[in-house]
């Protein structure tokens, strides 16, 4: 499913490197993906249309392997066709992009340990986890990159150490990428997964930006400001149980931040504290069809006073949002800062090449005066409540071919009374309180 994770096609599927005959040490891999995504009323702030967007992606790889060297370079070319009701951005287009551009060394037996070893060193993607607070999306058009050096020691089917020093990149439209030299990044992380029903997962992260004044793209195109988060270090674990027919499986995430970080971009930092936790609990059926069924709840702290000189918002770092929580793409509507949401998730899968998801996430403000960030909504004076609303979202998922994808889903917000309040407060910006569909379509070719 679109669910921020690749696709996995089947073994006999046709791949480009063996059809042009390349060595060994030589990879190469296409991806190709075409989608139509739209929504039918205004849900964020100004917005008074719904929107829509047809775009392309484009994503090329090619890598060289001579041990113990590395060498990888990815191709991304992502643009919108179409567009109707939406600002365009740096997470929608990047034309002619080198997104990935590294080298590395690796060994097979790092220090005699029989685990192996990678330092890689250039422009890259990451993602920690479950990709909550470091992502490559595959659902937005253009994921986060980063440019530094990345360490990892261990299988990650075993255990892994990874540690790394990067600075973000920022996503230029229809130029060439430009550093961010403002923030610096670094981290450090170990996964242990040799225990069945226990695996666990410790990380610290360590955000720095030395400037003020707004980044590029703006904070509502989800593009990070530079000098927002002075010093922002987030600590976290995981506790959690992978899926597998006829068993229980689980997932406990808590993450933990401090250090000064500002409200507003151009704002004054302010003393942090703010948390995130994400829990869920599941089972998957042993008989045809495979059901799964999983209740799931996140919270994310938000500012309870926004005149008290503190900042008790979560900031989401470089995360995505996976099915259970959000779609992205041009949606984009909830994020892991200020939101409070129980939900649950039903799966099957008919056949092997086909699976269909639908869920159910009631939404509501953490803290009613702070913004509700993924609309740019707010009401300081917190008389609108909390209540965003729920939303029911179907999914289904065919593989038609060996290198064919077909996705498609549809949603439907059922408005809460946070957004008829701030009508009849009359809150500039405030959008209609009509519920809101929102579908895509899209296929993807990969060689």
């Amino acid at each position: 499913m679109s669910d921020g994770s690749p696709v996995r096609l089947p073994q006999s599927q046709f791949h480009l490197d063996q059809a042009l005959h390349v060595p060994d040490w030589l990879h190469l891999s296409v991806d190709f993906r075409t989608r139509y995504e739209s929504y039918s009323q205004p849900v964020k702030k100004n917005e008074t249309t719904g929107g829509a967007q047809f775009s392309e992606r484009t994503d090329v790889n090619m890598e060289m392997r001579y041990k113990p060297f590395k060498f990888h370079a990815e191709f991304l070319d992502a643009r919108p066709l179409y567009n109707y009701g939406v600002i365009v951005s740096g997470n929608m287009e990047n034309r002619n992009d080198m997104l990935q551009l590294y080298g590395s060394l690796w060994s097979d037996n790092f220090l005699g340990s029989g685990q192996p070893t990678e330092l890689q060193i250039g422009k890259f993607t990451q993602a920690f986890g479950k990709s909550r607070l470091i992502a490559r999306s595959f659902y937005s058009n253009v994921p986060y990159s980063f440019v530094g050096a990345h360490w990892s020691w261990g299988k990650a089917t075993d255990w892994q150490v990874r540690a790394f020093a990067m600075r973000p990149v920022k996503n230029q439209q229809t130029s060439p990428d430009t550093l961010d030299s403002h923030t610096n990044f670094f981290g450090l992380s170990y996964l242990n997964q040799r225990r069945p029903w226990l695996h666990t997962e410790l990380y610290t992260f360590t955000l720095t930006q030395t400037a003020e004044g707004q980044g590029i793209n703006g904070r509502s195109q989800e593009q990070i400001t530079t000098g927002r988060r002075p010093h922002l270090t987030t600590m976290g674990f995981r506790l959690f149980q992978p899926e597998a027919a006829g068993a229980f499986d689980y997932e406990i995430e808590s993450a933990y931040q401090f250090g000064q970080s500002a409200l507003q971009p151009g704002g004054p930092p302010l003393t942090t504290f703010s948390f995130f936790q994400h829990g869920e609990f599941g089972y998957t059926f042993n008989v045809r069809w495979k059901p799964a069924i999983r209740l799931e709840y996140d919270y994310a702290s938000g500012d309870k006073n926004p005149n008290d000189n503190q900042n008790g918002r979560f900031d989401p770092l470089f995360g995505t949002y996976g099915f259970s929580f959000t779609p992205t793409g041009i949606w984009g509507l909830f994020k892991r800062s200020n939101i409070n949401s129980p939900g649950y998730v039903l799966s099957v899968q008919p056949v092997n090449n086909l699976r269909a998801s639908f869920k159910q996430r009631f939404w509501f403000l953490a803290q009613a005066k702070d913004e509700f960030q993924g609309a740019d909504l707010q009401d300081q004076t917190g008389q609108a409540g909390t209540s965003l609303g729920s939303d029911l979202d179907t999914r289904l998922a065919w593989t038609a071919g060996p290198n064919l994808i077909v996705e498609g889903g549809w949603l439907y917000l059922i408005k809460g009374s946070y957004y008829s309040n701030l009508l009849s407060q009359g809150v500039a910006g405030s959008p209609n309180d009509k519920n809101a569909s929102y579908m895509f379509l899209s296929v993807r070719l990969i060689f």
